[in-house]
């Protein structure tokens, strides 16, 4: 038997940071996903002290979804300088608090319609978005290393683009950080994140586990297309935490039992 460490990830169905570590607890896993998309789970409202005592208490650790929109390479100084705050606050709190891994994305910015095609901006103007997410990342990664907070990026359809590679390759040469492969968004966008993911697996220190068919994503395992076998051997070779990224307490009951029925979890 393998000894992953799995996870779950903080659900809108429940109400309190206790109703989501019963449940952890109920399904005998390993970590929660915060997630800073929820009011319940902005670093204000959560405690420090209660955090690490359930840690110690239960063994169960944290990792934190940083907010979706949260764009660390924006052009207006005033709005970069707001998420550069965000993050430094949530690498102090995070220490406190015992969270182990901080989650980002790379957003791809707005972009323009043409007759003939679509235009990113930030691809046009790749040179400042570069820029601004490896300064921006620089002031973070400075801090969290202090803390012995993992810094990591997640793909959500956009790490085939050469302005992104180009952001994510400085910051992972920064100690500390690492990429999130959620296999669901690399398939669910037609594998377009693959290569580059495939050329940096030795960087990769998380999995977002989840199924998916065609474009439709967080299913429950063998619902979908996807060969999960292969991403968990996957996951037991390089020795990451997999958070199983379904979205109800339904799905996620189905899911662990299904895996530990396969034996493709611990019990």
């Amino acid at each position: 038997m393998n000894r992953l460490r799995i996870g779950m990830p903080s659900l809108i169905e429940l109400n309190s940071f206790k109703d989501t570590v019963d449940l952890c607890r109920e399904l005998n896993l390993n970590f929660i996903e915060l997630n800073m998309n929820l009011p319940s789970n902005f670093i204000e409202n959560l405690s420090c002290n209660e955090l690490l005592k359930v840690k110690e208490n239960h063994k169960i650790f944290y990792t934190m979804h940083m907010p979706d929109d949260m764009d660390m390479g924006v052009f207006f100084p005033s709005v970069r300088d707001g998420y550069v705050k965000l993050a430094l606050d949530t690498v102090v709190w995070a220490q406190k608090a015992g969270v182990e891994l901080l989650n980002f994305h790379i957003i791809e910015g707005a972009k323009m319609t043409l007759p003939q095609k679509k235009i990113f901006i930030y691809e046009q103007y790749s040179d400042i978005f570069v820029r601004n997410f490896k300064d921006s990342f620089k002031m973070v990664c400075q801090s969290a290393i202090k803390g012995k907070i993992g810094i990591n990026i997640e793909n959500s359809g956009n790490f085939n683009r050469l302005f992104a590679q180009e952001a994510l390759n400085h910051v992972l040469a920064m100690k500390g950080t690492g990429i999130t492969w959620d296999i669901g968004h690399d398939s669910a966008n037609s594998f377009i994140d693959h290569e580059y993911l495939m050329q940096m697996n030795h960087r990769i220190t998380h999995m977002h586990f989840h199924d998916t068919k065609g474009q439709k994503d967080h299913l429950v395992p063998f619902d979908g297309e996807l060969d999960l076998v292969d991403r968990i051997d996957f996951a037991i070779k390089k020795n990451i935490t997999v958070l199983l990224e379904v979205k109800t307490m339904a799905a996620l009951k189905e899911s662990v039992y299904i895996l530990r029925q396969r034996n493709l979890i611990p019990s």
